[in-house]
């Protein structure tokens, strides 16, 4: 089956109709490794287009930090200021039924095929694993061939190299191999690249493409500016930072 990989939405709907718009043509489920709000300026959209596709057989959503924050189920101190502002103002706006798909998340997934974690297998909700030394560690902690992680923001592969895929591109999880994979971030992007990243996972060849997908950046500035949300995070969207 292939399967869409998408992560750190948060709240940013242009960046996600963008990565859905191609995938929708080309996978049968999804894998959403969390952080479908926070920063962005429209989460309930968000949360939405993400509970119609945890519908599909086979689909697996996760919950992330900013995530559990936004649902009164991580406390918003151990954030840096800006993000905690934008925390505070999507647990305000975010609708009863929204807030009920958050809380209702896993923070790991373990599918038959391969495991679900935002941060790492090790620490699901707050470890970043940025290289490859971390990622090493983090291979004693899941059994399957591979493990899709997110929380970094940056598209990279660990199996026994770090591979780093900032413009798109193919790797494959191989048998005698375990692997971790990070697809980045739909609508956030901090490798220095603002196009929104998402992927596609063939678990039948081992094959994970990623993909970068340009979108309307100024429309979101606007939301956010709109939304009265801090003008840092508004700034480093055109940056990819």
């Amino acid at each position: 089956m292939k399967y869409g990989i998408i992560s750190d939405i948060h709240g940013n709907l242009e960046a996600l109709n963008a990565c859905l718009e191609f995938l929708e043509g080309t996978v049968k489920a999804y894998i959403c490794a969390g952080d479908i709000v926070g920063y962005g300026p429209r989460p309930n959209e968000c949360v939405e287009a993400v509970s119609k596709i945890s519908e599909l057989d086979g689909t697996v959503v996760i919950s992330g930090n900013h995530d559990l924050a936004a649902v009164d189920l991580k406390d918003v101190s151990f954030f840096k200021e800006d993000a905690k502002k934008a925390i505070l103002w999507t647990a305000k706006v975010l609708t009863g039924e929204n807030r009920d798909f958050i809380s209702k998340l896993k923070t790991r997934i373990d599918a038959p095929h391969f495991t679900v974690a935002h941060g790492s297998p090790r620490e699901p909700e707050d470890e970043y694993l940025i290289d490859g030394y971390a990622m090493k560690e983090n291979l004693a902690f899941f059994k399957t061939k591979v493990c899709f992680v997110g929380h970094s923001h940056i598209p990279l592969f660990y199996d026994r190299g770090l591979v780093i895929l900032a413009d798109g591109g193919k790797v494959k999880v191989v048998a005698r191999n375990k692997a971790i994979a990070s697809l980045g971030s739909v609508g956030q992007p901090r490798d220095r690249n603002p196009s929104a990243c998402a992927g596609v996972y063939d678990d039948r060849t081992g094959e994970i493409l990623v993909k970068r997908f340009p979108y309307n950046i100024r429309k979101t500035q606007e939301d956010m500016a709109a939304a009265g949300l801090p003008r840092s995070l508004i700034e480093r969207l055109a940056l990819g930072i």
